[in-house]
């Protein structure tokens, strides 16, 4: 919450100029979530180093599981 509500909002459908991940069919694959997350890119800044592997891997679930396959 504390790195991603700014931009992406509570429910991940944008905010403060981040993309709805709902939208995105790359945020329902935990290993480009993953990547994303660790990397950066596209405007969005990485975490590599800011985020323990653990705690990137929780991000990625929440997203996977939670936000964008909360449907399936």
């Amino acid at each position: 919450a504390t790195n991603c509500v700014s931009c992406h909002g509570a429910s991940g459908h944008g905010g403060n100029g981040g993309p709805d991940l709902t939208q995105i069919p790359n945020a329902k694959n935990m290993n480009k979530v993953v990547a994303q997350v660790t990397n950066g890119g596209g405007g969005m800044p990485a975490f590599k180093g800011q985020l323990t592997p653990k705690q990137i891997t929780d991000v990625a679930t929440y997203v996977t599981q939670k936000i964008t396959n909360k449907n399936k």
